[in-house]
């Protein structure tokens, strides 16, 4: 149904550049070729994570088109994004048996109205195959906003905030994000993966800055 609204509003509206505001496509040539691929500081990999990914550096267009996303709420945003995202994954030698995106709570769902990590990974999974898992990976905890937090803080935040609450979960899953940060949401849903049985968490985000500091 969200798809066929965004066709619909595609035809009354042309589509912008996300990264710079042309006209004629959700993200032109000029931003895609901006985008620079991430080699920062190494990501350290907590106990329950097997491997962390990110694509590129949280900056400049891409950082604007994420906000479009998230904020503006221009959901078709996540098709161009969600392909860039696909193609970083066929570069990792992941085993991977399904994607799941990282999950919101209830409340902060409706107040959005979508899961940008969702829209993501709906495009990440239809590109590449592997079957999305959306449901039983549970937000559980409204914890407050991750920004807002420093390092500690944000560990605390969301310690015991995600449970899985279904029938067993494959073996090697891939946790799906827009921005990773310090890690602390991806580590403790890898945490409660860890616990339903899960013996392989991956990490996959679009992006994330190249330092990453204590707020």
């Amino acid at each position: 149904m969200h798809r066929l609204i965004e066709q619909f509003l595609a035809l009354l509206l042309p589509d912008r550049c996300a990264g710079c505001g042309r006209a004629g496509t959700l993200l032109c040539d000029r931003c895609r070729a901006s985008f620079v691929a991430y080699t920062g500081e190494p990501i350290r990999v907590a106990d329950d994570l097997t491997d962390v990914g990110v694509a590129f550096v949280f900056e400049g267009p891409l950082r604007h088109a994420l906000h479009q996303l998230k904020y503006r709420r221009v959901r078709r945003v996540a098709r161009p994004l969600g392909a860039l995202l696909a193609t970083h994954l066929r570069t990792l030698p992941w085993p991977l048996d399904a994607l799941a995106p990282i999950p919101l709570h209830r409340q902060r769902l409706a107040e959005r109205g979508f899961n940008q990590a969702e829209l993501l990974a709906r495009e990440v999974a239809a590109i590449s195959g592997l079957p999305l898992i959306v449901g039983p990976l549970m937000r559980v905890k409204a914890t407050r906003q991750q920004a807002l937090l420093d390092t500690p803080g944000r560990i605390e935040n969301v310690a015991n905030a995600f449970i899985w609450n279904g029938t067993p979960p494959p073996a090697r899953i891939a946790l799906v994000d827009d921005v990773l940060t310090t890690g602390a949401t991806v580590n403790a849903c890898a945490r409660a993966l860890r616990i339903a049985g899960t013996r392989e968490v991956y990490a996959l985000a679009l992006a994330r800055s190249h330092r990453q500091h204590s707020r």
